[in-house]
């Protein structure tokens, strides 16, 4: 199974370099979370990211998340956080919202709608902010499907966003689209891998598109300390 899912990834990279054009670089992510259930409504997560560039020869960034989570309903679920990006360069402060829907179709597929807002900006200095670089406001839309392999551990998933710059003229201007497609093995009370590739493409002269390989491993200490209902007599 696992060679399978290689290959399918090999051969979506491979399909995808034909298809983008320009500068496309090919990047890298590697994830790990931890995050903790404080009861049915609450729940409080941590991020960490390393990221590489330049056909993955040279560092990109590295940054630390902090992000609150809100159960409305099971189905309904609002966030909000902070991250916190360095790199050789710059560093970078991003605060986001977010809104979530998550609806099964059935037992084994699922559909995933997201909408976030999100502020990024180099330095909270207001001279700054006003004579070199004005902060990066923007507003994303996602909508996804995931397939829950039956009798298996096994997810696959894949979604589509739309990213949108708020600006003066005009007030929401497209910059890029993304495309992801991935899968996830879930461990139970010892967390998630998951393995994903998303194209940017993005809307500027340039054409500085990029493919990005992601993998991650998410921990939750609830999961973790649960007890396991079958094994109790």
């Amino acid at each position: 199974m696992i060679n399978k899912i290689a290959l399918l990834l090999v051969l979506f990279l491979v399909s995808l370099s034909g298809y983008c054009q320009g500068n496309t670089d090919f990047q890298s992510r590697f994830i790990t979370s931890v995050d903790y259930k404080l009861n049915k409504k609450w729940k409080f997560a941590s991020e960490y990211r390393y990221s590489l560039e330049n056909d993955l020869q040279k560092f990109r960034s590295s940054s630390i998340q902090l992000e609150t989570k809100y159960s409305l309903t099971k189905k309904l679920e609002l966030s909000g956080g902070y991250r916190f990006t360095t790199s050789y360069v710059e560093d970078n402060h991003r605060f986001f919202v977010a809104v979530g829907y998550d609806y099964n179709l059935n037992k084994n597929f699922a559909i995933q709608l997201a909408s976030k807002y999100q502020f990024s900006t180099n330095s909270f200095d207001p001279d700054f902010m006003n004579e070199f670089k004005e902060p990066v406001k923007m507003i994303r839309q996602k909508v996804g499907l995931e397939f829950n392999v039956p009798k298996s551990k096994l997810a696959f998933n894949t979604s589509a966003e739309l990213f949108l710059k708020i600006d003066n003229q005009p007030y929401f201007k497209f910059n890029r689209m993304r495309y992801t497609v991935g899968t996830d093995y879930n461990f139970k009370k010892y967390g998630k891998f998951g393995i994903s590739v998303f194209y940017d493409n993005k809307y500027n002269p340039m054409k500085d598109d990029r493919i990005v390989l992601v993998t991650k491993y998410s921990f939750s200490i609830h999961d973790f300390f649960k007890k396991d209902k079958s094994n109790t007599i």
